[in-house]
This record gives C-alpha cells, structure tokens and sequence, in this order.
C-alpha cells in the first residue's frame, strides 16, 4: 500500500509505507455539566477531536540518506492532505505532521515514523456541482455526517438562498458570491463579503437537501459538497 501526500506518492519520492496503517476512530469530546439538585451531570455533545496516526516509513535506495531526509521533512512541513492508494477517492485534511526524533537510528537503518494530526474524517472526493438557471434543487448526502459545502452563487442584486428552509440573503452584488461553510466566510475573489450576507452557514444533512434559489439576477450555482465520513 502507497501513500499520496499533497497529491505526489511517497513511492515515486523515494520512501514507502511499512506495514499496514492502522488508522484510529476519531473520539467524540463531551461537556459535563453538575446541576445541583439533579442525579447525574448534564452531558453535552461538543464534537470531535482531532485524529493522531502515526506511519512507518522506509527509505527506499538511498545513497545520501541525510539528504533524503530533507526532503521529506520540506513535504511533510506543508503537508495538507493524505490518502492511502488502496482508497483513492478519499482523504484526510492534515493538520500537522511530525517526524521522529531519532535520526541517528534513520541513517543505519532508513527506517523512521511519523505523526499525523487529522481532522476527525475522511473527506469524499467530488466534483463541482454546476447549475444553469437553478432554481430548485435536491442534493443528497449519503455519508455518515453532515457536510458544510462551498456554495458559489454567479449573479447580481439581491438574492436569497433556501438550504432545508434555512435562509441566507446576500445583498448588492455585482458578479456573485461564494459561501464557504467550513472556513465560515463569504467572499468573491479576493474581497471579503461577510458584511453582505445574513444568515448561517449552510450544512448538508444526512438524506435529501432541498435547495431554492430567489432573484431576479442568478446565472449559475456551483456546489462542492465537500462530504466526509466519521472514521
């Protein structure tokens, strides 16, 4: 089995994958609330944590084994997305990266891991979802949580977005607009938008998602839907 990191396989840049990973569910994080009076404490769902694999690497045929190792600590200081190629539809969004300490056991032997901290899912790949003239749509998520799309809205005015009946309005645009759920931002290019919408971020729900669009002015909708999967 192979490892992909930002696209490019290990393999192909001279270091492979050891043994088969063992990649760990992600934990849930509660909140425990002590309500006097009350048996028992309140407990509140928070989320997710972060997941934290660590993989084993060989150095595959290296003469400079010290220059090797460079390299791959300037990959994995940007790494941003990992897949293993026996699954090449999904991936992890990494969040950091850390080599082992050991470097004097990685020149004799070639041999050295690394820590990886993940959002808790694996994400779908997809493509973008385009829509001339939209005015009523049905997006399904059949994953294992809800997702939080990139909505890009091509169009002017004033124009009002139904996701399940949840509204956001976004106001006096010259071109459109793009609504980015994860990163909780709207914008268009460059410029900075939020001050032009109202409204929460929209999420696709497990099932089916009914999108209507209102305005007078709406060319195109483009939709990543960006799903993931509880590991």
């Amino acid at each position: 089995m192979g490892v992909i990191i930002n696209n490019q396989n290990t393999k192909n840049l001279g270091f492979a994958l050891v043994g088969r990973p063992d990649v760990p569910s992600a934990d849930k994080k509660y909140e425990t609330i002590e309500v006097e009076g009350r048996d028992g404490a309140l407990t509140k769902f928070l989320g997710y944590q972060d997941l934290k694999f660590t993989l084993k690497f060989n150095i595959l045929f290296q003469n400079d084994i010290k220059q090797k190792l460079r390299e791959i600590k300037g990959l994995l200081s940007q790494a941003k997305t990992l897949t293993f190629d026996d699954s090449p539809n999904f991936f992890y969004k990494i969040k950091r990266a850390q080599i082992s300490d050991t470097e004097t056991i990685i020149k004799q032997s070639g041999v050295f891991s690394v820590e990886f901290h993940a959002e808790p899912f694996e994400f779908e790949s997809s493509s973008v979802l385009e829509y001339d003239n939209p005015s009523n749509l049905i997006i399904r998520n059949n994953t294992s949580y809800f997702s939080q799309p990139i909505i890009k809205i091509h169009g002017q005015d004033n124009i009002k977005l139904f996701v399940n009946d949840e509204l956001v309005e976004v106001k006096n645009i010259n071109e459109g607009i793009t609504i980015d759920s994860e990163m909780q931002e709207a914008y268009y290019n460059n410029d900075n938008m939020n001050h032009q919408m109202t409204g929460s971020f929209p999420t696709f729900e497990i099932g089916e998602n009914v999108i209507k669009l209102e305005g007078n002015n709406i060319d195109k909708i483009e939709i990543l839907p960006q799903w993931r999967w509880l590991t």
